[in-house]
């Protein structure tokens, strides 16, 4: 077999088969899926710990605002820990509540959302059923969005938020 012959073979056999091609895209279609499913991963946990360094936040936030604050109490209401002057300990910025406290945050604003019920007692000895007729807050329930379950939340209680404060019964309205 001369030289020539053998250049005129390696010529003709240029280019990919069929199979080839399709091995290759199956390979980067398989890379392309693990990194979807790697980067979701992160994603979620990144979010979650987010959500929760939100919550931890305000939770330390109320419990300081507890034994610090001007009432000696937890926070009655979530603009307690928001409007306060900015040099004062228990001041909380960065941070915000749902409008209605009876709607969980949601996977669109969880990162930064929280929702922030208080819990306390009334002026008799029943069971306040509503935010306005909380006569004293006796705890607080700091709600957050699991982004890891992928729906829910989670909840931190600080205080008393069930059972009775002396003969007084407590409650956690929402409205």
């Amino acid at each position: 077999m001369s030289f020539k012959n053998i250049r005129s073979i390696s010529s003709s056999r240029s280019g990919f088969t069929i199979v080839e091609l399709l091995i290759v895209v199956v390979v980067i279609a398989i890379l392309a899926a693990i990194t979807i499913v790697s980067y979701n991963g992160i994603t979620g946990r990144a979010n979650a710990s987010a959500a929760k360094t939100s919550a931890v936040s305000v939770q330390k936030k109320a419990e300081l605002y507890a034994s610090d604050g001007p009432t000696g109490q937890y926070p009655m209401l979530f603009s307690n820990l928001t409007s306060a002057a900015s040099n004062t300990a228990y001041y909380l910025s960065g941070v915000n509540v749902t409008a209605n406290p009876a709607t969980n945050p949601t996977s669109d604003n969880g990162k930064t959302t929280v929702k922030f019920v208080t819990c306390g007692i009334g002026s008799t000895t029943t069971a306040p059923a509503t935010i306005s007729a909380l006569v004293s807050a006796t705890g607080n329930i700091i709600s957050y969005y699991n982004y890891l379950a992928g729906s829910g939340v989670e909840t931190i209680a600080i205080g008393q938020t069930t059972g009775q404060a002396g003969t007084y019964n407590i409650n956690c309205p929402t409205t």
